[in-house]
């Protein structure tokens, strides 16, 4: 059982045979492909990863959480909004693509390649499937700009209508 400090590899299969839990934290800035959140960078990210053999069919799976608050931008107001990112992680280890179309429903794959793999791959993966759609504040902190747009009234539409000129030419022709 590893607690705190996580491994930087691990050994999936090896973790699943043994029925072993990795919990602890790192960091955003430890993430590779989240190096684009700049105001995230020194942020925690939790992992609580458990890996075992499924007891119906002995299966290789990983399940838990990765959690984590990111900085996004708040596609309202364009201000820093902080995100608090939850993945549930339910994998099953395959080993080839054949695997994939094999698995019970309830499981995701995860494509193992190597005897020894980088967690943060695993962690960033998930997390990426966790992110919001859109990053929005419940309130904007700044006040959003109201419509500019006029009133646009009946007597307005008919002085606006491209087909008017047309109208007075064929009005014109008789």
């Amino acid at each position: 059982m590893f607690s705190e400090q996580l491994p930087h590899y691990v050994e999936p299969r090896k973790l699943a045979d043994q029925g072993v839990l990795i919990s602890g934290q790192t960091t955003v800035a430890a993430l590779p492909r989240f190096s684009d959140f700049d105001q995230s960078q020194a942020q925690a990210v939790s992992v609580a990863l458990t890996f075992e053999r499924d007891p119906e069919d002995g299966q290789r799976i990983v399940h838990g959480t990765v959690s984590a608050a990111l900085v996004m931008t708040c596609q309202r107001c364009l201000e820093p909004v902080t995100c608090d990112v939850t993945a549930r992680v339910n994998l099953a280890l395959v080993w080839t693509e054949e695997e994939i179309n094999m698995l019970p429903e309830r499981y995701d794959p995860w494509l193992v390649t190597d005897e020894k793999m980088t967690l943060a791959t695993l962690l960033e993966e998930e997390l990426l499937l966790a992110l919001p759609l859109v990053a929005t504040h419940e309130q904007c902190p700044t006040r959003l700009p109201e419509g500019d747009q006029p009133d646009v009234s009946a007597s307005d539409e008919k002085a606006d209508n491209p087909f008017a000129v047309l109208a007075s030419l064929k009005g014109s022709q008789k």
